[in-house]
């Protein structure tokens, strides 16, 4: 079959070569109109369901809410686990689904489940839904909106009503989450002091207002050739009108809302607050949709908002569009990389030049650069595989290993046009470029499919482990294969078309000329003493791996995003007001750091978020100047760290977006180290949560160590006296409804202005609900008409509750956290999981877990050695066939510790740790060194068996001069296209890609040396070739 194909291609040489074209340009087409992501979609097969409790504390929304939710939501086939967290007045539940499930399917049975579950929940809760899937970095933009004469209801209005909508109507775009500005509402703001005065409870109040007003259909009427639909006007809109309704009717008086309450516009109590560079403002985050593609909704909703600017403009409002912008990462990074794969290909086509010494040979090989990139990236289009950071990173591996197959190719055929030149009776160009071709056609489809299948773990590996490096492994292997396909088509065809003619000057090239003598010299010195070279190697190899276990370990290295994201948290129950206060002066401090080009601040949560952030929570983005290196970024960081230092009792974690995101999947929170204890007891969780953090505090590195649920939150408790109830003739609930209506709000109908639909709420007014005495004093009517303060009916006192109850599986758990720095994450495990078991004492109640990046490392390594293990041994039998000697196949393998020792070496150099990414980086490493192996022993076969010359000294050196060219071209070739990324690797896009560079070119010159030197010296001594 591959002889027929080749013929085929050099009998029909101008269609073959007109069907490459028309790839590579309809290839080209389709890349233009390609998205770009950051990653592959790393978000786990997760449904979060969210519901609102308002008013209950804690321990009442984990009792009444999160624990019917996550029992109506266990049965379900295909979980894995589920994560709650209930927080006062609301109740987050994650539900994680195996990861081989439909996620849409998933969220359908979810959706059918949690229908049944409406009358399980207590009034006023509710509903229960599922919140709208997020891509994996979720945020897709965040944006800000000022205003220097708006006030914030004013500014709010038109965020909701106008900017909200704008974005949402984006395809692409899951939801839009608002920080900041005030709700506008229609208030019925009751006065305490008339309630006395007319003898009015706040339920009469409350009542009347529901009879007020709202908006309401009528229904029609209906006769034999007409129907008539019924349409009510008259109800109270104004606020004037409203005053006008009646309260109560006394002795011919009528009592109205407006003699007993202040009615006007006023603000819905707030769950969030925003800044933006020190100043009172609007934070908006867009989120993606599940499977958005980041740069092209980015672009979208950019374009869809500037036809705001003129209402902007128009209303004094600034709009700041980029406070946090990922594509901007996406583009920087592409940038990065494609640029230094120009370099990496300049490199490649200046090293075969030198060697081969013919710009049409040259030129030939060049070509299966761009077809067999190009159509890689349009297969994998057409499987559906958005092009991201990994894909390109996949490519750019393959780029020095995908003109090999054409090198061996071309140099080959070269090599023997020219000798053909010399016989008396040359053969026939075309069987000149067919023989040569297949000469050396099956070593190289073997050792190509090798490079491939070892790559092919990548795509078996869990979790977000394979999520991430499945597309760099799809591209790597489609590369290769293309590369193949061309080498076995497009690569004969052109040597047939523009070497078969040329006047083939019957020399070597000169670089090939200075270096053969001097290599032959060296091939006849090493094969004098095999055994001391070989004892040589084993020592060489085994100082190399002694340092191997010293090497630390990371998951991924530090992206350099240029944006870094701030969590703070103060004293739970810290005030919004206080929040920002301290907030802005912590912006100030970030804004006079060098390179920082913008901050926003956000405060509480969002009204429609699934987040559990409380009003002491607040989140910085920090926005830095583009050009910063991954080095002066990585000095902004430390200096935003000791800014937060100089602020005691502030916790704070500070990380970039992607690398918090990665944690965040991994562990549930935005730190690479996370011990969660299981248990019972609250009190007893937290105190052993305390011992945990101790401990993790002396470990070095430790940084930023944080108790989840660790500090108290302030509590009112109204304890209500059934004697005291009973006494005044009032029902519980009568006071329930008081409360709720008085210090929440209670919303009694709906109005509309133009397009715009308001809530119309009673309540006190906002300076009466701030103390514990406005509680005290609120006043409550009794059946016998009497208003009396509620502390007459309760007993009133401060005390302490709990934030947040966090569970896994239904089991209550406490999570300690912390951040390493200046060490890499395995051996600060490693010391922390046996610290921990020394020094804190467990029991069969109470256990802990230890979990994050560390042990997703672990995994993924353990995953990793494995299926390699057996792509191995399926490694071994494809050389075997390929060589037919197993005594062959056992040599061979000595390059791969030589590449290892390489490898590590290159590691130790760079100052790097051994990330997953490193562990690709051997990976394609072994494959690369194997397929030079194979080029060399099989020309010895080749020599042997086909040519019919003895197996001795000579025919080694004659074997191994012949295979010099080739083997050093795509030596250098591949390791030349790596070295652009390889340098300064701490830089957008190379973050990953460069330490495995760095590997795969260190690997390389320690494998081509054994190859080239010692390989030769141990195929004379060992290995067995015969006619």
């Amino acid at each position: 079959m591959l002889a027929t194909l080749v013929r085929f291609s050099i009998n029909h040489r101008g269609v073959v070569i007109a069907i490459a074209m028309l790839l590579m340009m309809y290839s080209i087409y389709q890349l233009s109109r390609a998205g770009l992501d950051i990653f592959p979609e790393f978000s786990p097969n997760l449904i979060v369901v969210q519901t609102e409790a308002p008013g209950y504390s804690t321990q009442q929304v984990e009792i009444l809410v999160t624990r019917p939710i996550e029992t109506t939501l266990s049965g379900l086939i295909g979980i894995d686990h589920v994560r709650s967290e209930s927080i006062q007045g609301l109740s987050i539940v994650n539900i994680y689904f195996e990861e081989d499930t439909d996620i849409y399917r998933n969220r359908q049975l979810v959706s059918e489940r949690l229908a049944g579950l409406i009358n399980l929940l207590p009034e006023g809760v509710g509903p229960a839904v599922p919140v709208p899937m997020a891509s994996s970095s979720a945020t897709i933009l965040t944006m800000g909106v000022t205003s220097s004469s708006k006030d914030m209801m004013e500014l709010r209005s038109m965020v909701d009503w106008n900017l909200v909508p704008t974005i949402l109507s984006v395809p692409g775009v899951a939801d839009v989450n608002v920080f900041g500005g005030d709700i506008k509402q229609l208030q019925i703001q009751i006065d305490e002091n008339k309630l006395r005065q007319y003898d009015i409870g706040i339920n009469e109040v409350a009542d009347a207002a529901k009879q007020a007003t709202g908006i309401f259909g009528a229904g029609f009427i209906e006769n034999n050739n007409q129907r008539l639909s019924l349409s009510l006007t008259g109800l109270p809109e104004e606020i004037d009108e409203l005053a006008q309704v009646v309260v109560k009717h006394i002795d011919g008086v009528s009592i109205t809302l407006g003699d007993v309450a202040n009615i006007d516009y006023g603000a819905e109590p707030t769950f969030g607050a925003g800044s933006i560079l020190g100043k009172e403002g609007i934070v908006l985050m867009v989120i993606g949709q599940y499977g958005a593609n980041t740069l092209n909704v980015s672009n979208a909703v950019e374009a869809a908002i500037q036809d705001l600017d003129k209402i902007f403009a128009d209303n004094d409002i600034k709009l700041h569009p980029t406070l946090f912008r990922p594509a901007n990462y996406i583009e920087r990074s592409v940038s990065s990389i494609t640029g230094h794969l120009l370099i990496g290909g300049l490199f490649v086509v200046a090293v075969l030049v030198i060697f081969l010494f013919n710009f049409r040979t040259a030129f030939i090989s060049v070509m299966a650069i761009p077809l067999s990139l190009l159509t890689a990236i349009l297969v994998l289009l057409e499987l559906g595989v958005n092009l991201n950071i990994m894909v390109i990173g996949g490519l750019a591996i393959a780029l020095g290993e995908v003109v090999d197959d054409a090198i061996i190719d071309t140099e080959n055929i070269f090599r023997r046009l020219r000798q053909n030149k010399l016989l008396s009776n040359p053969l026939p160009m075309k069987e000149v470029v067919y023989n040569a071709s297949m000469e050396v056609r099956g070593s190289v489809v073997y050792a190509s499919f090798i490079v491939a299948l070892v790559f092919v773990p990548l795509l078996h590996l869990s979790g977000i482990t394979g999520r991430l490096f499945a597309p760099l492994g799809m591209a790597y292997i489609l590369s290769i294969m293309m590369s193949l396909l061309v080498a076995l088509t497009v690569t004969p065809a052109l040597c047939y078309l523009l070497l078969a003619k040329d006047k083939l000057k019957n020399i070597e090239p000169p670089l090939i000329n200075i270096l053969q003598p001097y290599y032959a010299k060296s091939l006849t010195l090493i094969s004098r003493s095999p055994y001391l070279v070989i004892i040589s190697t084993i020592l060489f190899c085994l100082s190399g791996l002694s340092v191997l276990p010293g090497v630390g370990g990371q998951f991924i290295p530090n992206l350099r995003e240029g944006h870094y994201i701030v969590h703070t948290s103060s004293i739970s129950g810290t005030s919004l007001q206080e929040s920002i206060r301290s907030g802005n002066q912590v912006s100030k401090l970030f804004m006079d750091i060098p390179g920082v080009v913008s901050v926003s601040l956000w405060s509480g949560r969002a009204e429609r978020g699934a987040d559990t952030f409380g009003s002491h929570y607040s989140e910085f983005e920090v926005d830095l100047d583009t050009s910063l290196s991954g080095s002066e970024q990585q000095q902004v960081l430390d200096s935003i760290r000791d800014t937060l230092n100089n602020f005691p009792g502030l916790r704070y974690e500070a990380h970039n977006f992607l690398s918090e995101r990665i944690h965040e999947t991994i562990s549930g929170y935005t730190t690479p180290i996370v011990v969660n204890i299981y248990g019972n007891d609250l009190d007893a969780l937290d105190k052993k949560a305390t011992e945990v953090a101790a401990v993790m505090k002396t470990i070095e590195g430790a940084s930023g160590v944080q108790v989840q649920s660790s500090s108290p939150t302030p509590l009112l408790q109204i304890a209500l006296r059934l004697d005291k109830l009973k006494e005044h003739g009032l029902a519980p609930l009568e006071i329930v409804n008081s409360v709720k209506t008085a210090f929440e709000g209670l919303s009694v109908a709906k109005y509309q202005e133009d397009n715009r639909i308001f809530d119309v709420v009673v309540s006190l007014p906002e300076n009466k609900r701030q103390t514990p005495d406005d509680v005290r004093h609120l006043p409550i009517k009794t059946a016998g008409g009497l208003l009396l303060p509620l502390a007459e009916f309760a007993d009133i006192r401060q005390q302490s509750g709990r934030y947040n109850i966090l569970h896994q599986d239904g089991q209550r758990l406490q999570s300690v956290t912390s951040n390493v720095v200046n060490r890499d994450i395995v051996s600060f495990m490693n010391d922390l999981e046996e610290t921990v078991f020394a020094q804190v004492e467990f029991s069969a109640e109470i256990y802990p877990e230890f979990t994050g990046a560390a042990i997703e490392q672990a995994k993924a390594k353990e995953e990793l050695i494995v299926l390699s293990s057996l792509v191995l041994a399926i490694v071994m039998m494809l050389i075997y066939i390929a060589i037919g000697s197993f005594r062959h196949v056992l040599l061979m393998l000595i390059n791969l510790p030589f590449a290892l020792v390489g490898g590590v070496i290159a590691v130790l150099i760079t100052g790097g740790g051994l990330s997953v990414g490193s562990l690709v980086g051997f990976v394609t490493l072994f494959g690369i060194t194997i397929r030079n192996s194979i080029m060399l022993v099989s020309h010895y076969q080749y020599l042997v068996q086909e040519e019919g010359l003895p197996w001795n000294l000579d025919v080694a050196i004659q074997g191994a001069k012949e295979r010099l060219p080739s083997i050093l071209m795509t030596a250098l070739v591949t390791a030349l296209a790596m070295l652009p990324i390889a340098i300064n690797s701490d830089n957008p896009g190379r973050e990953i890609m460069g330490p495995m560079a760095a590997i795969i070119i260190g690997g390389l010159a320690s494998s081509t040396i054994l190859n080239l030197l010692i390989m030769p010296a141990i195929m004379l001594k060992f290995g067995r070739f015969s006619k």
